[in-house]
């Protein structure tokens, strides 16, 4: 349905959105030139227009007032900005100015108390608009759940630790999540935030990745930003000794390395299914099993037997979605990218055993439990 409408160096610009759908386009003259898909009051196009050059269109809608503010701006300069009627109440603003004027008239038909019902039209025509009202009440539904979710996590946790430790916890949670978010963004993939959930950790929601490198990017940037947060509490238990630092840096750890287990949907699970099925043929699900093979024999003689479990759980879900896998229509990783998402997976995984272990080391009350878990 059409949103609102404007001129600007003789050109029509007309802006339309399906609510339902969060489907939303810009034309220009009649031809399509931006399409995106957003669930939120504001919302940003960005395209180039010939003899105009790099075009972007804001606007922020007002459901309660029925009213649209907009800006526009030529190679980032703003040349426009003003206030509209939102274009599906205009017929029926039209069908009440009609009633007044035949009220002020003496119109025999409107001069009675009784209310004239609206005309089928008018009503169809708003439709669009109460379906934007009931999005809105859902948008402020899903705040309060995501506020809701993180009390019950951060409740969760100091009833099992303590508070300080449960906020550093929270804290280390969604740092992870952020780094999903930040790297569909990078994508231009849309978001829909992050939920903290009990006893699970956190969730990052977004589209699907259109690429399996994209795929492997927005998988690994989780762990990554986990990584981050993990060396600035080592760096401060090394620098400090503080029991505190070394406790969250060893569970960070534990925590990001669980997600990198190559078991979907965990992320190392979408990594590994992105490798795998980018070759699209028998020997990368070779190389998988040649690599999983000696990452099993290296972690036992560690002694980290959850790892082998969990090794042999992803080639065996690996192995049973080869054929769903590889009927997928995305496209794959090249060579470089191949081997270069392998070295990143597997180094990630390294530093976060390393610094497992090494807290574990130096004899820090509590550092066992990670190593327990890690040898159980």
């Amino acid at each position: 349905m059409q949103v609102f409408t404007f001129a600007y160096a003789g050109r029509e610009f007309v802006v339309a959105a399906t609510p339902a759908t969060g489907e939303e386009s810009v034309n220009v003259d009649g031809a399509l030139v931006s399409h995106v898909r957003n669930f939120n009051p504001v919302s940003e196009h960005r395209f180039d227009l010939p003899d105009l050059g790099e075009v972007r269109i804001s606007f922020q809608i007002n459901l309660p007032l029925a009213r649209v503010n907009y800006q526009l701006w030529i190679g980032g300069v703003q040349v426009l900005g003003a206030e509209a009627v939102l274009s599906s109440f205009q017929d029926w603003q039209v069908s009440n100015a009609q009633k007044s004027a035949a009220q002020n008239t003496g119109d025999a038909t409107l001069a009675t108390n009784e209310v004239v019902p609206p005309k089928p039209a008018s009503a169809k025509s708003n439709s669009w608009i109460s379906l934007g009202l009931v999005g809105l009440k859902l948008l402020k539904t899903v705040q309060v759940v995501k506020v809701a979710l993180l009390a019950a996590s951060v409740a969760v946790y100091s009833v099992m630790f303590t508070v300080e430790f449960a906020l550093a916890l929270i804290g280390v949670l969604v740092f992870h999540e952020y780094g999903h978010l930040r790297a569909m963004k990078k994508f231009g993939i849309p978001t829909k935030g992050m939920y903290l959930i009990p006893f699970v950790g956190g969730l990052a929601v977004g589209d699907l990745p259109k690429t399996r490198w994209q795929d492997v990017y927005i998988s690994m940037m989780g762990p990554v930003f986990g990584l981050i947060m993990t060396l600035v509490f080592y760096i401060v238990y090394l620098a400090t000794e503080s029991h505190f630092a070394g406790l969250v840096a060893s569970t960070s750890a534990l925590l990001n390395l669980f997600n990198l287990i190559p078991v979907y949907p965990l992320d190392g699970g979408r990594v590994v299914k992105s490798l795998v099925f980018s070759g699209r043929n028998y020997l990368a699900l070779i190389a998988l099993l040649s690599i999983s093979a000696l990452c099993f024999v290296f972690a036992w003689k560690l002694g980290f037997y959850f790892i082998t479990f969990f090794i042999v759980i992803g080639v065996i879900d690996i192995v049973a979605g080869w054929r769903v896998g590889l009927a997928e229509d995305i496209t794959p990783l090249n060579r470089y990218g191949l081997w270069f998402s392998v070295f990143w997976y597997l180094g990630v995984v390294a530093l976060f055993l390393g610094m497992i272990v090494m807290i574990a080391q130096d004899g820090l009350p509590g550092s066992e439990i990670a190593m327990k878990v890690l040898a159980s």
